[in-house]
């Protein structure tokens, strides 16, 4: 009978992971580690959870850790972060007895007044249609005070009405990198943080063009432009308030130098010839020359703007191809916003200048070299103008791309087409004095459609 007693109490013993031999001839698992709270602030209660072992622990102790260093007194399984204890990093260290077996394991290690994030903020299709993506925010503890998006193409910020965790894509975002930035905005105790998603490009969209409008200059020799499309802009600027076009400009511009050359090309000549006839804001004029626009007449919103031009050679020429926004009388520039397809200037005469300009002094753009005399030959200066970006190319191939980020965008409205030659001013300099006329032709000038995007007004009215 006692030996059957021996033998039970044996038993029990070992199915309990206690016995009477050595605690280092025990195989001992950690099933899992010790973990504390994974988040915390000034004040907070932090609790220790012991770590599992395959076998029963006889005794746990825990010694508290902030910054590194231990925290006297801290030996409990809870701890309360004091106030002096705003930012730095906190543990637990558990040791835990197993017979004469000592275990020493370290919790996770969380830093106060910082959340807790299981995980990456990801983007990606939002449905099977894949016309919208959409960002799927981690499990953030303790909850947030909120959340808003700010969304990236091509790695720079766009600017976005109402951001929220999803965005419609876009003809400009298809093909391009996509990413958001998620703003956490933390409870009170704890730091707010930023999430960047993954990269993400949408599959791409060939853009289609369809020629809605144009006009191909092809009038008899001598003839002015269609009147239905374009009036003369004349004068120095003076009658607007803007002597010399607010550029300085030296020209008197006349609606009856620009015409026709009866071979299809529109002809606008810069000449001093009887120029000193007329009186100028600097006194005999110099120069003149033509500027056409189809304010009033002809507008566009969207869609590719292209003009095929053989630009005029000279020293402190100024020749442009550009569109101003139809509410300028009302606004003024440069709240209405200014898109330069090109600027070809006489003494840079193998750079194009693809800018635009608006409010706020927000002028940006591209110089880019042609390599070779843009007034030797025709070239044909593009845009392609979408609601949340304008390209610039230069036959065929894309040299600026500028988006709508959190800077003033005026280009969201109706714009009306010029066509100038100015001579000198700000940005043509110096005229060469052995300069007495010059021309820049222009071929034609197309406006279409992109993948369905861009409409032509006729005799709208003004804003």
């Amino acid at each position: 009978m006692k030996k059957t007693l021996l033998a039970i109490l044996a038993a029990t013993l070992l199915l309990s992971g206690i016995t009477s031999a050595p605690a280092s001839a025990v195989t001992v698992k950690v099933l899992s580690a010790p973990t504390i709270t994974s988040y915390a602030k000034v004040g907070s209660k932090v609790t220790a959870v012991a770590a599992k072992f395959s076998v029963k622990t006889t005794k746990v102790t825990w010694q508290w850790y902030y910054a590194g260093k231990a925290i006297p007194g801290a030996t409990a399984n809870t701890y309360v972060v004091k106030s002096t204890q705003k930012t730095g990093s906190l543990k637990a260290v558990e040791t835990a007895y197993i017979g004469s077996l000592k275990k020493v394991l370290t919790s996770n290690v969380i830093f106060v007044g910082k959340l807790s994030v299981s995980g990456k903020a990801v983007l990606g299709y939002a449905n099977n249609d894949q016309n919208s993506l959409s960002v799927v925010v981690p499990k953030i503890l303790p909850a947030p005070a909120g959340v808003s998006y700010t969304w990236m193409r091509d790695g720079l910020d766009l600017y976005t009405e109402n951001p929220v965790a999803s965005r419609a894509l876009s003809l400009t975002d298809r093909g391009a990198i996509m990413s958001a930035k998620v703003v956490i905005k933390a409870p009170t105790g704890y730091s707010d943080i930023t999430l960047t998603t993954n990269n993400f490009q949408p599959a791409a969209v060939a853009r289609t063009y369809e020629q809605v409008w144009s006009d191909e200059f092809n009038g008899s020799a001598g003839a002015t432009v269609n009147e239905t499309f374009w009036h003369g802009e004349n004068g120095t600027g003076s009658e607007q308030g803007l002597r010399g076009w607010g550029n300085n400009e030296r020209q008197y511009y006349k609606f009856e130098n620009a015409v026709m050359d009866g071979q299809g090309s529109l002809t606008i000549t810069a000449t001093t010839e009887g120029a000193s006839q007329t009186q100028c804001y600097y006194g005999p004029c110099e120069w003149y020359s033509s500027r056409i626009a189809t304010k009033g007449q002809v507008s566009f919103l969207y869609g590719r703007l292209e003009a095929r031009i053989k630009g005029a050679p000279g020293v402190g020429t100024w020749g442009a191809f550009w569109t101003l926004g139809t509410d300028i009388d009302t606004i003024l520039w440069p709240w209405c916003g200014e898109i330069d397809v090109t600027e070809l200037v006489g003494k840079d005469s193998s750079l194009v200048l693809g800018y635009i300009h608006g409010p706020g002094g927000n002028s940006r753009g591209t110089k880019y070299d042609l390599t070779q005399n843009w007034a030797d030959d025709y070239h044909t200066y593009a845009v392609d103008w979408l609601p949340d970006q304008v390209v610039w190319y230069v036959d065929g191939h894309k040299y600026s791309v500028i988006s709508r980020e959190g800077k003033p965008w005026a280009y969201s409205k109706q714009n009306y087409i010029l066509l100038n030659l100015a001579m000198g001013g700000n940005l043509g300099g110096a005229i060469d004095p052995a300069l007495q006329k010059t021309e820049m032709k222009v071929d034609w000038v197309r406006f279409s459609k992109i993948n369905g995007l861009g409409e032509v007004f006729f005799n709208a009215p003004l804003p």
